[in-house]
């Protein structure tokens, strides 16, 4: 089975290709390129290497976040656009375990949500991967807290090295960026377990309302 993993929920944009588990292809870029303009292009440059194209796809996965507002309305606009017009499968998955699956342990994925929050997941990466605590906002005083549970953390995620000295007994991920072939595997392990989600209804995990939500609420 042929999965494509997108994923633009930080300011990597993160892109992967694999066949029934085995990595053909990764293409992640972190910088300031937009993400409307890179998702297609590296896609594009990626099926460039191969005697297959993007209509032999079985699966597209789609990182749903939690992260970047902006651009996880991009990913995942990108990826119900290729399900609709291609007539493929999709599936959204949590940005956060994802990232996680890069390391062996157990392993906390950290993205600074401002003001003193953050973005988080741990999950037990040392056989098949086993979510221990669901992606959340929370405080990060408070992360610290959970993570006092658990012993040699692995700390992944963009804003890992951030946070990484303020937690007693942690070590950081040696490559805690996004990787668009773990958006990939993680969307098949999901899909062998639940199936393909309604494209129409795929949404992003904002887990928080953006600043234009909440000026609504207060004017309505």
């Amino acid at each position: 089975m042929k999965v494509l993993g997108i994923d633009t929920s930080t300011k990597t944009t993160a892109i992967g290709l694999i066949e029934d588990g085995n990595v053909l292809a990764e293409y992640n870029l972190t910088g300031l390129i937009s993400h409307s303009e890179s998702v297609t292009e590296m896609i594009e440059e990626i099926f460039s290497k191969f005697n297959f194209n993007l209509e032999d796809i079985d699966l597209i996965a789609v990182g749903i976040g939690p992260g970047s507002f902006t651009g996880l309305r991009i990913g995942i606009t990108i990826a119900k656009v290729m399900a609709f017009s291609l007539e493929k499968k999709v599936i959204g998955v949590s940005s956060l375990v994802a990232n996680a699956m890069k390391d062996w342990g157990i392993v906390a994925t950290i993205v600074d949500a401002r003001r003193g929050n953050v973005y988080a997941s741990i999950v037990d990466n040392r056989d098949e991967i086993k979510v221990l605590f669901e992606d959340k906002m929370m405080a990060f005083e408070d992360l610290k807290e959970e993570l006092k549970k658990y012993d040699n953390v692995i700390i992944s995620g963009i804003d890992g090295e951030k946070f990484i000295s303020e937690i007693e007994g942690a070590r950081l991920s040696l490559n805690p960026n996004m990787s668009g072939a773990n958006i990939a595997k993680l969307g098949l392990m999901e899909f062998q377990k639940r199936g393909e989600d309604d494209a129409f209804n795929l949404v992003p995990n904002y887990l928080k309302l953006s600043q234009a939500e909440k000026e609504h609420e207060k004017d309505n």
